[in-house]
């Protein structure tokens, strides 16, 4: 080590304490445990998953292969992934145009604004464990709230969670409900088009609706790229919300996501789910990747 490397060390060793905390915490927490997960995919790990002097027997890339070979994995595998992207391909456009429409309306300069805005992110403070209890209560199919007022008012009951047909656009529905989260972010995007620009499309004799297609989005395109990459990342790993409105994947699995079918294998084939969490790694890289790639259509102001 040279005096020079030395002195610098020496210079900031302070600002090295201060980030120690977080650090170590990085490297307990995050990084020795996807080490560990890593080697534990390589072996038939046995029913104690953490031991460190037990890993079982080696048998390479068996758990990642069986997945395309042997019937029973080979089943679960595909149809988690078929619920995953199903979900996938449904609930991020429809949040993402739902959130910017909400956004869109609550970004008026009108009285009593700030507390719709409010009034409609309260949801998300609410912990998905928190949220999903109450609204299997609500939706309960015999004595759940909802059906209650159907019943009231003339209505037909609806099956939500407890029929295959019906469980997935259900937990669509459900979800809208965390629509505020994605408003945030496209309020404070919003408040970052130039005025200058809506100036300029009315001197053009641009309507309202022209303004938000020619102005308003491209501007804000930054933002989608931004909510598409975290929506596809969210989603692959949708779980808590899942058990706790369901108990389980579901009727007849019909909302057996990704995390689901590696959490079944958790305790009984715990080099298996190490093995399905690497490859939810790779589809999610893979998935950034290609998003990353057809980005061109993105505005950046700067360079510009």
């Amino acid at each position: 080590m040279t005096a020079k490397t030395k002195a610098g060390i020496k210079k900031n060793v302070v600002g090295y304490l201060y980030i120690m905390p977080v650090l170590l915490g990085i490297l307990i927490f995050t990084v020795l445990p996807v080490l560990y997960a890593l080697i534990s995919s390589f072996f038939k790990t046995p029913l104690k998953p953490f031991s460190l002097t037990e890993w079982g027997e080696f048998v390479g890339f068996e758990n990642y292969i069986q997945n395309f070979t042997t019937f029973a994995y080979r089943y679960y595998f595909l149809r988690s992934l078929k619920v995953t992207f199903i979900y996938a391909a449904i609930n991020i456009p429809l949040t993402m145009v739902l959130g910017f429409a909400l956004a869109l309306l609550l970004n008026k300069k009108m009285r009593g604004m700030k507390f719709f805005r409010t009034l409609y992110y309260l949801p998300v403070l609410i912990p998905a464990v928190c949220g999903g209890m109450v609204w299997n209560r609500m939706t309960n199919v015999h004595q759940g709230i909802l059906n209650g007022m159907l019943s009231r008012i003339g209505l037909p009951t609806l099956s939500w969670f407890s029929k295959a047909e019906t469980s997935m656009a259900s937990f669509i529905f459900v979800g809208l409900f965390q629509l505020g989260g994605n408003m945030i972010l496209w309020l404070a995007q919003l408040k970052n088009v130039p005025a200058s620009l809506y100036e300029s499309a009315r001197l053009d004799g641009a309507g309202k609706l022209r303004q938000v297609f020619a102005v308003t989005i491209p501007v804000c395109s930054p933002m989608i790229l931004y909510n598409v990459i975290i929506s596809v990342i969210g989603v692959m790993q949708t779980y808590a919300q899942v058990v706790t409105l369901t108990g389980g994947a579901g009727e007849a699995y019909s909302l057996l996501f990704y995390v689901m079918n590696i959490y079944r294998y958790n305790v009984t084939e715990f080099g298996y789910a190490c093995a399905l969490s690497f490859i939810l790694f790779l589809i999610i890289a893979a998935l950034t990747a290609v998003v990353m790639k057809t980005s061109k259509w993105v505005y950046y102001g700067e360079e510009a």
